[in-house]
């Protein structure tokens, strides 16, 4: 005698379960702080899709709203004149691009580290930011922790020819994109102002 079994039911619940742990253990909860915990409860299929949409465009939203807020990266901002900048030597340069690297410049976030931090300038104004980070899985860490202020970000497969993997951030006025390249084992993380 044979019988069939349907485990999608089964499966999409795991899938759910696992985004919901993710995001519990990613501690995201503590940057939504009007969502308690206690209101999680077991509910129909279509409502833990809803609710995790909810709760998930609800974290990207505040980051998005921290993106612009900062404006920018450590110290420097979007939009600043280059003759603000100090101890910088030039990288490369096109007609009205140029792009430079500071010297006084920690070349890591929270113990993890960056092989460089070039700054991108338009005019004079600096309107990118270059960070790349060595190795695929010091760049996750580092993806990691700018979903724990950003958000998770979206997933991005546009570009899926050169790169393995992009998350992406748009705000208002900035653009936060995280880029990865296994092939080369590194990972790339560009600040960029939204055109007016």
């Amino acid at each position: 005698m044979f019988f069939y079994l349907n485990l999608q039911p089964v499966i999409g619940m795991m899938r759910r379960v696992v985004v919901l742990s993710f995001i519990l253990l990613s501690g995201y909860f503590a940057a939504a702080q009007d969502i308690a915990l206690d209101s999680i409860k077991i509910v129909p299929d279509s409502a833990v899709i809803a609710d995790s949409a909810a709760i998930i465009e609800k974290l990207n939203a505040q980051g998005r709203e921290k993106l612009d807020k900062k404006y920018g990266f450590r110290d420097v901002q979007l939009g600043t004149n280059i003759k603000f900048f100090k101890n910088i030597v030039r990288e490369w340069q096109t007609d009205d691009d140029r792009n430079y690297r500071r010297k006084t410049d920690q070349l890591s976030i929270n113990g993890m580290p960056l092989t460089e931090i070039v700054y991108g300038f338009y005019k004079g104004r600096l309107a990118h930011i270059y960070l790349t980070s060595p190795g695929i899985e010091n760049s996750r860490n580092l993806l990691a922790f700018f979903q724990s202020i950003y958000g998770p970000g979206e997933q991005v497969y546009e570009e899926t020819v050169e790169f393995d993997n992009m998350v992406q951030w748009t705000g208002k006025k900035v653009i936060l994109t995280y880029s990865e390249v296994a092939s080369k084992k590194e990972g790339f993380f560009h600040f960029s102002a939204v055109s007016k």
